[in-house]
């Protein structure tokens, strides 16, 4: 029987780990957002990218940047590499690991490279400058602080993967409500279903912690986002974002399994694929499947649960799926 990959229980997030999860959005979104990046960022208009051979940087150390790519354009009609790296953190040794990005990508490739570095952070970094001086080498990369692009760059971008970046960037005369909101609006509008909007939802969690716009984020979200049939998943964004295994809904606490396993079997009954689910909630896909197996079940345990003096721990071990599986549809059925 398939088991869901248990999570850490939950303490808050350390620096490191805050900083894995904004990794982890960047590189789930990067292939829509960086035409986003080099265009409104960047302020390249007209050009051709082109993957490199190899995606790792590899000598006595392995290094894996962000964004790397050959870029073709009319400053380079014969190419040149285009390294883009996103940093939340301001730290001093920034300057060094570009430096050194720099140096493995130029040992391997043996080509110009154009470096850039976004910043996440509010305002302008301070401890890290973009300029070594060296006694026998001067060098430097471009710094672009997200904060000071106008959030319109990626609220009115096509893609959902864009939208949630607008939470980093300046908000003008707005206000940092007024933006949620129509971030929220875009999403919605983009998305179509309450279901696929979830996983943009918690992207948008745990970027507007970067502005310390959390609590207004998820009160937003309460406020907007009617799930219905589909509330454990707001209360599982919810309590996944504080780093809970318990989420928080209407007067309960549902276990984290079980709005798993409410969450797959309602995307299962709307068609959804395995793989999509497994990506939107981040089980794997072994997990996902190993459930659909058990929910084919589902007309013999309805059964089972309609005769009298019925015992859902017996009907879960005769048919061999998992209680908690066999409480859901029973609960569906006393509705």
């Amino acid at each position: 029987m398939a088991k869901r990959p248990n999570k850490k229980k939950g303490q808050p997030p350390n620096n490191k780990e805050e900083g894995n999860s904004y990794d982890k959005i960047f590189k789930e979104n990067l292939r829509e957002l960086a035409p986003g990046i080099i265009r409104s960022v960047l302020g390249y208009k007209e050009y051709r990218l082109e993957t490199l051979p190899q995606a790792k940087l590899q000598t006595t150390v392995e290094k894996e940047p962000d964004f790397f790519v050959k870029i073709y354009d009319h400053h380079s009609p014969e190419g040149r590499i285009l390294h883009i790296e996103f940093e939340g953190q301001d730290e001093k040794i920034m300057d060094w690991r570009m430096a050194e990005y720099l140096g493995i990508g130029g040992k391997v490739y043996q080509m110009e490279i154009e470096q850039h570095l976004i910043y996440l952070g509010g305002g302008k970094p301070k401890k890290f400058t973009s300029v070594i001086e060296h006694t026998h080498f001067a060098y430097c990369y471009k710094v672009h602080c997200l904060s000071e692009i106008s959030f319109a760059e990626f609220l009115y971008a096509d893609t959902a993967q864009e939208v949630v970046f607008a939470i980093l960037a300046n908000p003008g005369t707005l206000g940092s409500g007024n933006l949620i909101r129509m971030i929220l609006e875009r999403l919605i509008q983009l998305t179509g279903n309450s279901i696929a909007i979830r996983k943009f939802i918690k992207q948008l969690l745990v970027l507007s912690k970067k502005r310390n716009l959390r609590d207004e984020t998820i009160k937003t979200v309460k406020e907007m986002i009617q799930y219905n049939e589909y509330e454990d998943d707001i209360a599982y964004i919810l309590g996944m974002e504080q780093g809970e295994q318990k989420g928080m809904e209407e007067g309960r606490e549902v276990g984290q399994e079980e709005k798993d396993l409410i969450a797959i079997r309602n995307m299962l009954k709307k068609a959804f694929d395995p793989a999509t689910i497994s990506e939107v909630l981040e089980v794997t896909v072994d997990y996902v499947l190993g459930i659909q197996q058990q929910l084919a079940k589902e007309p013999e345990i309805t059964a089972l649960l309609k005769k009298k003096n019925a015992r859902p721990e017996k009907i879960a071990s005769q048919l061999n799926v998992k209680p908690l599986l066999v409480k859901i549809i029973q609960q569906h059925l006393e509705k």
